[in-house]
């Protein structure tokens, strides 16, 4: 999966909005892109709903267990000076750090295994131009959070709205999927559809 392919795309369709009370621009992500989920009082959470999709191996075969998911997290002023602060404490540079307002995570979701892997970290600036790409292999079990985790509740809608939109994202999968594949991911959804109350009635495309 090309995970700077989807950088690209998302961040090139993100613009800015401006706040009154405030000198500096904030950035606004468009909702018809990325889906608002949560925000702590540091953190804004979104994933991008036009490319979440399904797992790909190496010889095109979708792999309908395993989700695809670029997410975006903007942080306010205070978590941005403690990122800065904490990359100065630890000697690394901040080139770029001075209009520093977000990442961008690049996310596989094992939904067999409930296991999330963190593939890639982009450290944004203003203009949603990677500052810094850091790659990773960090796995978190969804069975280990706290109900009460940011992360865990972050990750639950994400896979909400995947189960509601199966067939979405294997439309938009680039791989190979039986037609058999198709009817089954069809009558998943339409029995989770009916089984579990849409936090928004638009999760449901």
């Amino acid at each position: 999966m090309n995970y700077k392919r989807l950088v690209v795309l998302g961040a090139a369709l993100l613009s800015f909005s401006f706040n009154g009370d405030a000198a500096v621009a904030a950035p606004h992500v468009p909702e018809d892109i990325f889906r608002w989920v949560q925000s702590s009082a540091r953190t804004n959470y979104f994933f991008n709903k036009q490319q979440i999709c399904y797992e790909v191996d190496a010889e095109g075969n979708v792999d309908t267990n395993v989700l695809i998911v670029p997410v975006l997290k903007t942080f306010d002023d205070v978590m941005i000076n403690d990122v800065v602060a904490k990359r100065r404490w630890n000697g690394k540079s901040v080139a770029g750090f001075d209009d520093f307002v977000g990442v961008s995570e690049y996310l596989t979701i094992n939904l067999a295994e409930k296991k999330v892997s963190v593939q890639e970290v982009d450290y944004l600036d203003s203009t949603w131009t990677a500052i810094e790409v850091v790659r990773t292999d960090a796995e978190v079990s969804l069975e280990e959070l706290s109900e009460k985790s940011l992360d865990a509740k972050f990750y639950e809608r994400i896979i909400d709205y995947a189960m509601r939109n199966q067939l979405v994202l294997a439309v938009r999968t680039k791989g190979d999927l039986d037609e058999s594949v198709r009817a089954q991911l069809a009558e998943k959804q339409a029995a989770y559809r009916a089984e579990n109350k849409p936090d928004r009635p638009e999760d449901n495309e």
